[in-house]
């Protein structure tokens, strides 16, 4: 994930499905001919540009995010803080604002889009920002969130067992991570020798440099020496090559391999301490205070680097960057809106021009590929050889037999990827879905959710058995009423594959029902709720309701 995509997609290379599955909901489906009035939507092309991100992908909101404290900026924030203050002629990092464990914890217990492990991982980095010794800090914190226990047992499990749906970066990366997050919790005598075996010689194979570095820094902790061969194999020619001969984050960590900063790479690198990514800043930071060798140096220069552009507070959190970037995931939203409202030739030109770079970058990361393939299938676009190389994985990925709570993440991410390019049901078992509390005919939106994505990837009996008993048209009025769009848009969806009746008078109110979630500056987008701003999966479910 060249210009930053998705965090953990760039830097720890995450699972590229678990990247799909905060996005993906229901597709229209079949459900008889029907008079219905003209949508409205002739503008979303154009109005899409409200929701440009600075990096040419589509926003998930009009709302400038970025204000409040989170986890992942907490974590690389503080350890690029602890540098440069260090490196300014301090010993250590007791200028960097402390921490206390309260708001950490409730930092760790929110950050629903991550996983325990990978929580765990970034409290550990946030503490380790502060100085030595954290292991006892992390266990207190994560204990305080309720998170140890699942935490540690899914990083072991992750280590024993690694997902045979990741690809190989994706592999060693999360194994890295995992490896560093059980030695902060005093746990990585725990972990068999021979999967610290197996991961230095994967850790020698690697053939990007981030994982390699993080991998070769894991080992050490632990006590074994591992060297990122195949990728320090031609680092020379790459470095050499110009500042795009190699990404930002990528050339860091080379450097960071290999120890040596030249002038070159510095030159390259000091704009990117402006980067909007605290661990890239990071990172690079760290290139940068490497020493010199010979005359091509640039060693010594460290105490002259630019301040940190992000501000650790004095609650020792660190906010969101302010960059409004767009993601993947509201990218494929929007062309989903598109598609749905017959715009999907009218795609915006910069957005166009956006999928079809990342489609040729060499340098993309694996988690990027599978979104970017699914969006540039959506809009019948040619992205290059990343998207087709995400279209071939897609075809590979297997669903699980059975959706659980801990799978489910996984689970939808290959159902969607399934739907999207018509690869059928494939062999999965879903238990009766939850309903509604004091409504045994309504279902929840999770359930909802389920339903649709089954139906969308060709499970029809399956979805249909899930819906027996339920009044889905009376809940998406309902929906609709108390101000819960994508619910009644997944309700919607899911009436249709259960061929329940819908009558004619609903499709000729929708328009009218769902005037009062236009975006007042941009009626051709939507919001969630009445009278919020647009976002686009709110946008995706108002065109899937009027198409």
């Amino acid at each position: 994930m060249g210009t930053h995509v998705d965090r953990r997609g760039r830097v720890l290379v995450a699972v590229g499905v678990a990247a799909v599955t905060a996005v993906l909901g229901a597709s229209v489906f079949g459900g008889g001919p029907v008079d219905r009035p003209v949508p409205p939507g002739g503008a979303l092309a154009g109005q899409l540009d409200a929701l440009r991100g600075a990096n040419d992908l589509v926003r998930a909101t009009r709302t400038d995010v970025g204000r409040d404290p989170a986890l992942y900026p907490t974590a690389y924030g503080r350890l690029e803080a602890a540098l440069a203050t260090r490196h300014r002629g301090g010993a250590d990092a007791r200028g960097v604002p402390g921490i206390r464990p309260a708001p950490l914890a409730d930092l760790a217990r929110s950050d629903v889009l991550d996983t325990p492990a990978w929580r765990a991982h970034y409290v550990c980095l946030a503490l380790r920002g502060t100085g030595p010794a954290v292991s006892g800090g992390a266990v207190a914190v994560l204990e305080r969130a309720g998170l140890r226990k699942r935490a540690g047992r899914e990083a072991l499990g992750y280590l024993r067992a690694p997902d045979a749906t990741d690809d190989a970066l994706t592999s060693l990366a999360t194994r890295a991570a995992f490896l560093q997050t059980l030695t902060c919790l005093g746990r990585d005598g725990e972990v068999p020798r021979a999967t610290v075996r197996a991961l230095a010689a994967d850790t020698a194979r690697a053939g990007q440099a981030v994982p390699a570095l993080y991998a070769v820094e894991a080992l050490r902790a632990v006590g074994v020496r591992a060297r990122a061969t195949r990728v320090l194999r031609g680092a020379d020619a790459r470095l050499a090559a110009g500042c795009t001969g190699a990404d930002p984050i990528q050339r860091a960590a080379l450097t960071l391999l290999r120890q040596r900063l030249t002038q070159r790479t510095y030159d390259c690198l000091v704009p990117s301490l402006s980067d909007s990514d605290t661990q890239t800043r990071w990172l690079v930071r760290r290139a940068l205070t490497v020493g010199g060798e010979g005359g091509d140096t640039a060693g010594g220069t460290a105490g002259s680097l630019p301040e940190p552009i992000g501000r650790v507070r004095s609650d020792g959190l660190v906010a969101k960057s302010p960059a409004q970037l767009g993601t993947l995931t509201a990218t494929y939203n929007a062309a989903r809106a598109l598609t749905a409202s017959a715009q999907q030739k009218r795609t915006p030109y910069w957005l166009e021009r956006r999928l079809t770079r990342m489609g040729s970058d060499t340098g993309l990361e694996p988690s990027d590929r599978l979104l970017l393939a699914m969006t540039c299938h959506r809009l019948a676009l040619t992205c290059g050889p990343q998207a087709d190389m995400g279209a071939r994985e897609a075809a590979r990925l297997r669903v699980p037999t059975r959706l659980t709570a801990e799978n489910e993440r996984r689970w939808y991410g290959v159902m969607a990827a399934r739907a999207e390019f018509g690869l059928g049901c494939g062999r999965t078992a879903v238990d009766l879905p939850e309903r509604e509390a004091g409504d045994s005919t309504a279902l929840s939106a999770r359930s909802l959710r389920i339903v649709v994505v089954l139906a969308d990837a060709g499970c029809t009996a399956q979805a249909e058995r899930l819906t027996e008993g339920t009044h889905l048209v009376a809940q998406a009025r309902e929906s609709l009423r108390e101000g819960d769009l994508p619910t009644a848009s997944d309700a919607v969806q899911a009436a249709l594959v259960s061929e329940q009746s819908i009558p004619q008078d609903l499709w000729d109110d929708l328009p009218g029902l769902l005037r009062r979630y236009r975006d007042t500056r941009f009626p051709d987008l939507y919001a969630s709720s009445p009278g919020g701003t647009a976002s686009a999966d709110a946008t995706r479910a108002a065109y899937y309701l009027l198409a």
